[in-house]
């Protein structure tokens, strides 16, 4: 078998895959060496030639493949665990398989650290200190405040660990209502709008999806009680930034925690950029470039030895669902 690595000539180069580091990986597999031979590119204009001869391809960048003579392609391997990019311009009898979980670790961090702002009132007392006004605000604990998390999949599921631990009670939002992450308990989506009087932090961890998309609209915001603060970490298109930005000038929200946008990089003359209560992060709050790379690689080698053997792969795609 032929494995191609697409990499993105744009990309820092520690998100860069070169062949002699995954044959390293390979020759380390007794099940794996030997078993392949490989090619990689970083020019554009050169991508055609490569698809048309792989059988499996590491995707470094995306890639519109449906435009490609693709004989020989069985199998996709992407860097990001969003795939409604790939999925619009999808070739069928391909699998896709992304980098959900690689994730979590970080992800978990800096979602409960996000929690725990909002309990302190850190985008409050950002704002006054940034009018010079001295307003203290005296708070409790976390311990018994209620998160509702959107989506507990790889990085839910491992920020719904930390904040339980910390004493919240979670609220796991999925599609069939049902989870295996630390929470309080599990809802589907269609109870939704029953939990969000109680939040006092809703996160978002969503793929944006036919289904998901403006899933929280100007009507469902409206439901979070002014002590709601708001993390985004998933995609931006789940909601409504503009009902979300008016919200937070009018002060009916806590403030945001926001690393995605409609727009990115976001445009200077955004009125996101000067919105109260708003913490803004230019979408890397997920990344650990030290070790990003190596986890997917490590997800890669494992699936290789599932495919060879004709065993389900990890983080395989339902081309149905979006994730």
């Amino acid at each position: 078998m032929h494995i191609h690595i697409e990499n993105d000539e744009t990309a820092t180069e520690a998100l860069r895959l070169n062949s002699a580091y995954l044959r390293q990986a390979l020759d380390a597999h007794r099940q794996l060496c030997g078993q392949f031979t490989l090619t990689e590119n970083s020019d554009p204009t050169q991508t055609a030639a490569f698809l048309a001869n792989c059988d499996i391809l590491w995707a470094g960048r995306k890639l519109a493949l449906d435009q490609f003579a693709t004989p020989r392609l069985g199998w996709v391997q992407v860097m990001s665990a969003g795939v409604e990019q790939w999925l619009a311009h999808w070739r069928k009898g391909i699998a896709l398989t992304n980098a959900s979980g690689v994730h979590g670790e970080k992800g978990a961090e800096f979602i409960l650290m996000a929690a725990l702002m909002f309990n302190f009132a850190i985008p409050g007392f950002l704002q006054d200190q940034a009018q010079r006004l001295w307003r203290p605000t005296f708070g409790g604990c976390a311990r018994g405040k209620t998160v509702v998390m959107l989506g507990v999949g790889g990085i839910g599921r491992a920020a719904a660990k930390l904040l339980t631990a910390q004493g919240y009670s979670v609220i796991g939002v999925t599609r069939s209502g049902q989870c295996d992450a630390e929470v309080a308990r599990c809802i589907a989506i269609d109870e939704l709008d029953s939990v969000l009087p109680q939040v006092d932090v809703l996160v978002s961890t969503l793929p944006l999806t036919p289904q998901t998309h403006r899933l929280f609209d100007r009507r469902r915001l409206a439901l979070l009680p002014k002590r709601a603060g708001v993390v985004i970490v998933g995609r931006a298109d789940v909601f409504d930034y503009q009902a979300l930005r008016e919200q937070l000038r009018a002060g009916d929200l806590a403030g945001a925690v926001l690393d995605v946008y409609p727009q990115e990089p976001l445009p200077v003359d955004d009125p996101l950029w000067h919105t109260p209560g708003v913490i803004m992060t230019p979408h890397c709050s997920l990344d650990d470039h030290s070790a990003y790379l190596d986890r997917c690689l490590e997800l890669f080698i494992d699936n290789l030895v599932r495919y060879r053997s004709g065993q389900a792969l990890r983080n395989q795609v339902d081309m149905q669902r979006g994730y």
